[in-house]
């Protein structure tokens, strides 16, 4: 989520801009579902930022 406001990006622009659905994005900043690691990859290209531990 921080990193998306830093981008000044909305829920809705950023679901767009890794081609997946709102709610997705909703529900991950939410903690109700799990990150799919294919997402996490397309929402760390478009946010230039690490989400996830050492890989």
């Amino acid at each position: 989520m921080q990193a998306r406001m830093d981008k000044k990006l909305t829920q809705a622009q950023l679901a767009q801009i890794i081609n997946e659905k709102p709610q997705v994005i909703q529900e991950y900043e939410s903690g109700k579902a799990i990150p799919n690691q294919q997402v996490i990859g397309k929402l760390e290209r478009a946010l230039g930022a690490k989400l996830r531990g050492n890989k």
